[in-house]
């Protein structure tokens, strides 16, 4: 078994993604796959951003979740047939309504914690990942997305969580079963 790991630049945009599955699809001719993907390029920035203004009640955050939903549709456009997407796009509405709600709350209470801090950074991978294993499954029906959080177990230092590797790493391998 094979970990790929992309960055930012990598899932820049849905031409750079293109590329991406590419590499998987050579790659997965040889070897069992765990792809990793990071935030669209700029999108961990972005939901930074939008924190930070929710919180000092500047109303402009919302101005900013619209920029990455829109980015993330238009990667959803690009990337998955037509036939496909509905699903996908309610799938993420669902995940931008969450962070709104999030952000709203920031916003009302005029605070960002340490711990809606993660949770809202976090949202960039959530999208990606998801996007990218859907683009996947078009040409691997037999690829699965999982949610990294359901095997990633970190502490409640939040703002410097550390990994529990004990925890993760049998959630990982009972996952995969490795042998």
């Amino acid at each position: 078994m094979k970990v790929l790991k992309f960055g930012g630049t990598s899932v820049a945009n849905a031409k750079n993604i293109k590329l991406v599955l590419e590499i998987v699809q050579n790659q997965a001719k040889q070897d069992q796959l765990i792809v990793v993907v990071s935030a669209l390029s700029k999108v961990t920035d972005l939901l930074h951003l939008a924190s930070l203004r929710a919180a000092s009640n500047d109303e402009s955050y919302k101005e900013i979740v619209a920029d990455i939903e829109k980015k993330h549709l238009d990667a959803v456009k690009n990337l998955i047939t037509v036939s496909e997407q509905s699903s996908l796009l309610s799938h993420i509405k669902r995940i931008i309504n969450h962070l709104e709600t999030l952000l709203d709350g920031c916003f009302l209470l005029g605070e960002l914690s340490n711990r809606t801090s993660d949770t809202i950074l976090s949202f960039g991978e959530l999208l990606s990942s998801y996007i990218i294993a859907e683009a996947l499954k078009q040409d691997f029906k037999n690829s699965s997305y999982k949610d990294s959080r359901e095997l990633i177990k970190t502490n409640s230092n939040f703002g410097k969580a550390t990994v529990n590797f004990k925890i993760t790493n049998q959630l990982i391998t009972d996952f995969f079963v490795f042998e």
